[in-house]
C-alpha cells in the first residue's frame, strides 16, 4: 500500500514539475537586459570609463607640472615625487586599456554588422587613449594589448610605432565615417548624441594635433600631411566652433559627475605665481583687469586687509612650509582657486579636443607656412576668443592689442595663449607641446630642481602592477627608454 502511494506521489510530482518549468527559460529572460554585448552597449563605457581617471591625472599632475596651480598642503607631485602618484597613474592605465578593449569589441561588432559609425567611433577613442598613454609613459603595450584575459603579459610597442598607429586609426576613422549610412542605430553615443559628422571632425582635429606633436621627426612629413588635411575640408572636415568641440558633458547628476566636482573642500589649492603673473599681464598689479580668466578661476586673498588688493600666487616646487607661509599665512594672504566647480557640478566637462586648440594648431602651422589658408594672426585671435566664449566670458576692450597678447609672429606668444586656454581643457596635451617646443618656459621650483637637475619631467613611472605581472616586458621597455625615470626622452623630442 505504501509503495502504491509512493508511485502516485512520484507521478504527481513529475506532472507538477513539468508544468511549472514549461517555458521557464523564456519567462526568466529580462527583456530590458541585453544578453549579448553589441556596439550600442559597449560604446558608452568606451567613452566614459577613463574620463575621471584622465581628468585626475590632469588635476593632480599636469596642472602642477605646467605650473597652473599649487596644492599647498600636499605638494609631493609638485616637487616631482611621482612615486606618490602611482595609484593615480595606474588607475588611468587600467581604465584606458579596459576602454580600448570595449572599443575593440565594439569595432568588431560594427564591422560584422555593417555599422560604420561605431567602427569609426571605436577607432577614434582608441587613438585618443593610446596617445594619452604614450604621452604619460612613452613605450606602452598596444599590438598585443586590450584583448582581455587572452594576454595579460603584452609586449610594449615603441612610441614611434604607437604614434604611427594613432595616426592610422584616425585616418581610418575618417574614411569609415565618410562611408557610413546607418548612424548610431543601436544608441550608446553619449558624446555627440548620434551626430556622425561631429565624430568625424573630432577624428580629423585629433589627427592635426598628433601630426603637429610629431613634427620634429622628418619621417612623419608633418607639413605635407597637415596641408593635405587643411586644404581639403570636404574630405577632412574639422571642428569649426565651440558647439562642435569634442567635449563630454558631465551633467553633475550621479553617476555622470566629475570627481573634482564632488570634492567637499578645496583647502590648500592656489593658483601659481606663474598663472597669476601671466594672466595679470603687463601692468603687474594683479587686479585681474587684464584677463577675466584670472578672476573666473581664482579668488583674491580673504584677509580683510588685502581682499581688495592684488591676486597672490604661490610658488611651485617649494616645501609645504614655504607654500603655506605665502604672504605670512597662505590661508589668508594667498589667492585660492574658486569653488564654483563644486557649487555648479556641471560646469567642468572633459575636453578631448576644443575649438580653441584647433585654432591654435592652425595658427602654428600657418606661422610655419605649412598651410596657406587665412593668417596665423586670425587663427590665433580666434583661438583666444573661442576660449573666452567657452567659459562665457566677455573679451575686454583692446584685449587683443595688449602688449603681451598682441600678435607678434612669435611661437612664444602663441604658445603662451595656448597654455592659458588649455587650463581645464586637457593639460596633458599642453605638456606634450612643452616637450616638443620647450614652450611655455617652465622653471622647476627648488625641491623639483633637486629631483631632476632643473629639467621638466617628461613622463611618469610605469604602474607597479606591470612590474610584477608583466615584469619581463616591463624591464625591456624600461631599458629601451633609458630606465624607468621621469626625464626619459620621448621619440618625438629633439
Amino acid at each position: 500500500m505504501k509503495n502504491i502511494h509512493k508511485i502516485k506521489l512520484i507521478i504527481l510530482s513529475s506532472l507538477l514539475f513539468g508544468s511549472c518549468t514549461q517555458g521557464f527559460e523564456e519567462i526568466n529572460i529580462d527583456k530590458n537586459l541585453p544578453i549579448e554585448a553589441n556596439s550600442g552597449t559597449l560604446l558608452p563605457s568606451a567613452i566614459f570609463g577613463p574620463l575621471n581617471s584622465h581628468l585626475n591625472v590632469q588635476l593632480n599632475l599636469t596642472n602642477q607640472i605646467m605650473q597652473y596651480k599649487v596644492y599647498r598642503n600636499e605638494n609631493l607631485l609638485d616637487a616631482y615625487d611621482f612615486a606618490s602618484g602611482a595609484g593615480l597613474f595606474g588607475k588611468f592605465w587600467a581604465n584606458a586599456y579596459k576602454a580600448m578593449r570595449d572599443s575593440n569589441e565594439s569595432i568588431a561588432y560594427g564591422e560584422a554588422s555593417g555599422l560604420n559609425a561605431y567602427v569609426g567611433a571605436g577607432k577614434t577613442l582608441n587613438a585618443f587613449y593610446l596617445a594619452s598613454l604614450t604621452e604619460l609613459w612613452i613605450d606602452v603595450p598596444y599590438s598585443q594589448a586590450a584583448t582581455g584575459l587572452g594576454n595579460v603579459q603584452p609586449a610594449y610597442d615603441k612610441q614611434q610605432d604607437v604614434y604611427l598607429q594613432v595616426l592610422e586609426l584616425l585616418e581610418e576613422a575618417n574614411t569609415t565615417f565618410a562611408s557610413d549610412t546607418k548612424g548610431f542605430v543601436l544608441g550608446g553615443d553619449i558624446l555627440f548624441k548620434g551626430n556622425v559628422m561631429k565624430w568625424r571632425k573630432m577624428a580629423n582635429s585629433l589627427q592635426l594635433r598628433y601630426l603637429l606633436r610629431l613634427s620634429n621627426k622628418e619621417s612623419i612629413n608633418a607639413a605635407t600631411q597637415i596641408n593635405r588635411i587643411v586644404s581639403n575640408p570636404s574630405k577632412y572636415p574639422l571642428i569649426e566652433s565651440n558647439a562642435e568641440a569634442a567635449i563630454y558633458n558631465f551633467t553633475g547628476v550621479a553617476p555622470n559627475t566629475s570627481d573634482f566636482s564632488l570634492l567637499t573642500a578645496l583647502g590648500g589649492l592656489s593658483p601659481s605665481e606663474k598663472f597669476v603673473s601671466v594672466l595679470d599681464g603687463v601692468d603687474s598689479n594683479n587686479d585681474a583687469d587684464d584677463d577675466p580668466r584670472l578672476a573666473f578661476f581664482a579668488d583674491k586673498p580673504i584677509a580683510p586687509s588685502v581682499s581688495s588688493g592684488p591676486f597672490v600666487g604661490v610658488k611651485n616646487g617649494t616645501t609645504r612650509e614655504v607654500a603655506q607661509g605665502t604672504g605670512g599665512n597662505a590661508e589668508l594672504f594667498a589667492s585660492q582657486f574658486t569653488s564654483k566647480f563644486q557649487t555648479n557640478k556641471d560646469l567642468l566637462d572633459f575636453v578631448f579636443i576644443s575649438y580653441a586648440e584647433v585654432q591654435f594648431i592652425l595658427a602654428e602651422v600657418r606661422l610655419k607656412n605649412w598651410i596657406t589658408t587665412s593668417t596665423a594672426q586670425s587663427y590665433y585671435e580666434t583661438g583666444i576668443a573661442a576660449n573666452l566664449a567657452y567659459w562665457n566670458l566677455a573679451m575686454p576692450a583692446s584685449f587683443l592689442t595688449r602688449p603681451d597678447v598682441a600678435w607678434d609672429n612669435s611661437l612664444a606668444t602663441l604658445i603662451n595663449q595656448k597654455w592659458i586656454a588649455m587650463f581645464f581643457n586637457n593639460t596633458v596635451e599642453i605638456w606634450g607641446d612643452q616637450k616638443r617646443t620647450g614652450l611655455p618656459q617652465i622653471v622647476p621650483g627648488p625641491l623639483a630642481t633637486t629631483v631632476t637637475n632643473g629639467k621638466v619631467p617628461t613622463r611618469v613611472f610605469y604602474p607597479t602592477l606591470e612590474q610584477s605581472v608583466n615584469s619581463s616586458n616591463y624591464s625591456a621597455a624600461s631599458s629601451s627608454i633609458g630606465g624607468d625615470i621621469i626625464i626619459a626622452k620621448h621619440w618625438y623630442q629633439n
